[in-house]
């Protein structure tokens, strides 16, 4: 029995993890990789297996980084089973569509811009996935709630537990065979979302397990206190009211698009924000976040009052959605106004024009609330960086910047120990993955003292044979 770690390496990035159990082989997610260009090659690069001959897939959850390469590994040849819940099957075409009309236009315009490198041009012509091998992609899947025990063959059985990062999110038990009869059992965090979330649940605590494969994003920091955060939101607002400026929230179209509409609906119901537009430019957000009205038994406590209520967490006075490009261009006009679009790491989409229209503008505040991968025009903004270059053209950062950690979707340290530590006896190894090189080094450190010799950080493609 092998396990070998194709993806989210010392990176948070492409994650996609491949057991082979000695009579049947599984993928654990099938992820894009994003950030820097050279990172991003690796996207093209071939499957280090026969997609063929992968008997299922097991989706955690429907971010790119986790699910980008699926229309890919069916248009290779798998024909297995892909398993998931049924918010993540949803989410999840919603999010490959998208990507598809994304890499489309951007073959367009590599096509204008590299008429000189046959190279350059023959990858513009051809995306790594159409919107057709989205649609082929969707009929592999099978949906489960969670807590349900699957039994995808005599020697191999599967769980969904409530992973608390975004809807429909899922860390998966695994239980197999190996060649010598012996039952071992897997356990894949996906992304664990960090307790008291407005929308979603905790995470599930898992008992047991031989194996975890545990992600490392926040593995060296701590987040600052909700309530915290959520009153710098509401600072940054009222900041950018006082002189008219424009307020800017590059935001990932799932959960943290719907966070934030949350937070804000709460800002308009209570009197603590008046007279400020909020508009969502994200065509993919305004759709996921149809998905979400349809499952509020996936909602936590809190979110679901507000339903009960008949109150609808996702949308106030004063709330507008954009969808056309046209719509679009026209905030170009608007002071004084909220703008969330995509996306949320601003390595493309709407955010993008609305950067080039308001960030050399003093009086812009720009409002960072998620993770920001390393390379990515976002981390750059993090980062400080004063010149910018978007679409080519260079832009002067004169905005005014709030990073806000506390949105985020992942556990940090004190969260991902706690959860860690409800395995009732230890593990007999803990694999560290979907972490930056420093991060899930600094994690694997600290996590010595307690879990002793059991941590592992492995390398990029490295397989490590299991007993």
């Amino acid at each position: 029995m092998t396990i070998q770690f194709l993806g989210a390496t010392k990176t948070v990035t492409g994650s996609c993890f491949f057991v082979n159990t000695g009579k049947f082989k599984f993928l654990v997610d099938c992820g894009a990789f994003q950030g820097a260009e050279e990172i991003e090659e690796k996207n093209y690069d071939a499957f280090p297996f026969n997609p063929a001959d992968i008997d299922f897939l097991l989706l955690t959850h429907s971010h790119f980084d986790h699910c980008g390469r699926l229309p890919l590994l069916v248009k290779q040849g798998f024909k297995g089973r892909i398993i998931s819940t049924q918010p993540t099957r949803d989410l999840t075409r919603i999010i490959l569509l998208d990507s598809a009309r994304l890499q489309e236009e951007e073959s367009k315009r590599w096509l204008a811009q590299a008429k000189k490198d046959p190279a350059q041009q023959e990858r513009a012509e051809q995306p790594l996935f159409t919107e057709q091998d989205v649609e082929e992609a969707m009929k592999y899947f099978e949906v489960y709630p969670y807590n349900t025990s699957v039994n995808l063959s005599q020697d191999l059985e599967v769980r969904m537990r409530d992973a608390g990062h975004i809807l429909g999110s899922a860390i998966f038990e695994v239980w197999a065979k190996n060649e010598a009869g012996r039952l071992r059992k897997f356990v894949f965090s996906g992304d664990l979302g960090q307790p008291g979330a407005r929308i979603v649940k905790d995470p599930d605590l898992i008992r047991e397990a031989d194996y975890v494969v545990c992600e490392s994003t926040y593995g060296n920091r701590y987040h600052k206190d909700r309530n915290e955060t959520v009153l710098e939101l509401l600072e940054a607002l009222h900041s950018a009211q006082k002189v008219q400026g424009n307020v800017l929230i590059p935001s990932f179209a799932i959960e943290r698009t719907q966070e934030l509409l949350y937070e804000l609906n709460l800002f308009v119901e209570k009197k603590l924000l008046e007279n400020m537009p909020v508009y969502l430019d994200s065509p993919m957000a305004v759709k996921a976040t149809e998905v979400f009205r349809q499952y509020p038994d996936f909602y936590d406590t809190d979110a679901k009052r507000l339903i009960e209520k008949g109150d609808d967490p996702f949308d106030f006075p004063g709330f507008r959605k954009i969808e056309s490009t046209e719509e679009s261009r026209r905030l170009i006009t608007k002071q004084g106004v909220v703008i969330i679009a995509g996306s949320g790491m601003c390595t493309g989409g709407r955010i993008l024009h609305h950067l080039k229209n308001n960030v050399e503008n003093p009086n812009t505040h720009i409002v960072i609330v998620g993770y920001q991968v390393a390379g990515t025009l976002g981390r750059k903004i993090v980062d400080g960086e004063k010149i910018l270059k978007i679409h080519g053209q260079e832009y002067q950062n004169n905005a005014k910047l709030y990073t806000l950690n506390g949105f985020s979707g992942h556990g940090d340290q004190r969260d991902l120990r706690y959860w860690l530590r409800s395995f009732g006896h230890t593990p007999r190894k803990i694999f560290l993955v979907h972490g930056d090189d420093e991060i899930i080094d600094d994690f694997a450190k600290n996590l010595q003292s307690e879990f002793s010799n059991e941590i592992y950080i492995p390398e990029y493609q490295e397989e490590v044979k299991l007993d």
